[in-house]
């Protein structure tokens, strides 16, 4: 009975919290990766993976037009760091996925942290953006919130909350909250570190003047046109690529960006040994100088710090919905629709992944591989198991210890049934030798015995099963009762559901049955097999 009881309940409680976790999770996740590529000239350069060999890979460069498509052989792949792209055509993508067999349907996501303001209380948080237009999803998670509330976020500044989120907060519908981006504030931060450097016409002011001095005194006239040493414009510019990169003020970037663009609209000559600018494309270069070296440090800040403003401010949502949450899964705090997680995370247009959902979200295997296939190598294919892969793990290992730990019930009730039997022989010495004193076998003592104690183990098996049954059955009045006198196992707070879960597997209870009585049948063996073997005369006269 306590095993049958035990193992209903944490059945019950595993699809319980799956069927919480699948209810706001996809079944299968398709993210977009690139591995960084070293250039000659040494920068690095994101490409993606368009085909996979045992001798290597042939790797594609963003964007195309960096160049042709680039191999690398097997032994520097595992060297290779790769990056999550952004996604900016997942519609297109959206209609392939959805083409896929046993696929019911998918739809964009995006998920990052951010820090919630609610009444002069900060926090971060992880916030997740989802398809309010995908019907399916949002009513996956209708399913999960809390009365008095609505998924129905729409295109509008709403929000859903998670439920230990709002406990913390003290949060309820129709309140308001402050979501800081967290992107914002790294901008924030770079700023103000900006804001301590020099300008950079101090900070390079040898450089700068060196660079026009040589402008001016290696600059050659041919055929009306501009010309220097291609080695010497090629250092310059990359010096000044160099500076750009930096952490530099904007305004400033702007100035490098000009000078940049008037070097580019030059050409190689015939030999290659000279590079060809327009006529008065120097002194553009100068005045850019000039422009830099003119610079007021105080007036740049300004004009920086005074650019955080519309950076800084917060979105304010209102909160339409409160949905249950489980302790023992990982879970978004906040979610919103996508636009507005595109807003926080500076994403234009753009996801992070996108969500499958499958007719059957527990045999992925098959349809894992068709996504691979269709999609190519560039793309990672995630289940929800592989992402929740320790707490599957363990679920099951808890299920099993259970399993082991109660099962020793069951051995201790045979054990009971061997003492009784034993009990049993030696009350009935006389009657055994009686029984061999006629001519009665040993294998005819055994059956005797051991069918005695194989009806006392169906018995039991039958009624542990039928109790244990009927306790699954009327479970929630008897968890009333014990949260009544201040015992209560499952305490809604942490588990995030409400009264005792429990599921009925048929084949449990088939082998904890059958095992139960095997076990009982077993037990009654040994006894039976020892009274068979004692001497008929010496049981008469011990009597």
């Amino acid at each position: 009975m306590v095993l049958i009881v035990v193992l209903s309940v944490m059945a019950g409680f595993e699809r319980e919290v799956k069927s919480r976790l699948l209810g706001f999770s996809p079944h299968i996740e398709l993210m977009r990766e690139g591995v960084v590529v070293a250039q000659e000239d040494g920068r690095n350069v994101v490409g993606t993976l368009q085909e996979m060999t045992p001798s290597g890979a042939l790797v594609r460069l963003e964007p195309a037009s960096l160049g042709e498509d680039i191999f690398i052989p097997a032994d520097e792949m595992m060297s290779l760091t790769r990056n999550r792209l952004l996604i900016y055509d997942w519609r297109s993508l959206k209609d392939r996925v959805d083409e896929v067999d046993e696929v019911r349907e998918s739809y964009a996501q995006l998920r990052d942290f951010t820090i919630l303001e609610r009444s002069d209380q900060f926090a971060p948080v992880e916030f997740r953006a989802i398809d309010t237009s995908n019907q399916t999803q949002m009513q996956a998670l209708e399913e999960l919130i809390l009365d008095g509330g609505t998924a129905d976020m729409g295109l509008d500044e709403r929000a859903v909350v998670a439920e230990s989120t709002a406990r913390n907060f003290g949060i309820r519908v129709g309140d308001t909250i402050l979501l800081h981006s967290a992107r914002n504030l790294q901008e924030m931060a770079e700023a103000w570190k900006t804001t301590d450097r020099p300008l950079l016409a101090e900070e390079y002011a040898a450089m700068l003047a060196k660079a026009r001095q040589d402008l001016r005194s290696k600059m050659v006239v041919e055929n009306t046109r501009e010309a220097f040493d291609l080695a010497f414009l090629q250092g310059l510019y990359d010096s000044l690529d160099e500076i750009r990169s930096g952490k530099i003020r904007e305004s400033e970037r702007e100035v490098i960006d000009t000078i940049l663009v008037i070097l580019e609209q030059g050409e190689k000559n015939e030999e290659g040994t000279r590079y060809l600018l327009e006529p008065g494309s120097i002194e553009k270069v100068l005045d850019q100088f000039d422009v830099l070296e003119g610079m007021n440090r105080e007036v740049e800040d300004g004009r920086l710090l005074r650019g955080l403003r519309e950076v800084a401010l917060p979105r304010e949502l209102e909160v339409v919905g409160i949905f249950r949450t489980s302790q023992h899964v990982m879970h978004p705090a906040v979610f919103v629709p996508l636009a507005i997680g595109q807003e926080l995370k500076n994403m234009e247009g753009g996801v992070e992944s996108l969500g499958v959902k499958v007719d059957d979200p527990y045999d992925l295997r098959e349809v894992q591989d068709r996504l691979a296939g269709e999609l190519g190598p560039s793309w990672s294919v995630v289940s929800w198991k592989d992402q929740n892969r320790a707490w599957v793990e363990l679920i099951a290992r808890e299920r099993m210890m259970m399993y082991f730990a109660l099962s020793f019930i069951v051995l201790v009730s045979a054990f009971c049934i061997m003492a009784v039997i034993f009990t049993i022989t030696i009350m009935k010495k006389q009657e055994i030798g009686v029984m061999k004193a006629l001519g009665a076998t040993p294998s005819q003592i055994i059956r005797v015995f051991t069918f005695q104690g194989s009806l006392v183990g169906l018995m039991g098996s039958l009624l542990g099963v039928g109790l244990g049954l009927l306790v699954v059955r009327f479970r929630d009045p008897i968890y009333e009762l014990l949260k009544r006198v201040g015992f209560d196992p499952f305490p809604a707070e942490f588990h995030g559901i409400d009264g005792l879960p429990a599921h009925v597997n048929v084949q449990e209870v088939v082998i904890v049955g059958v095992g139960a009585f095997l076990l009982c049948a077993i037990a009654a063996v040994i006894p039976a097999f020892l009274t068979s073997r004692r001497d008929p005369a010496r049981c008469l006269r011990n009597y």
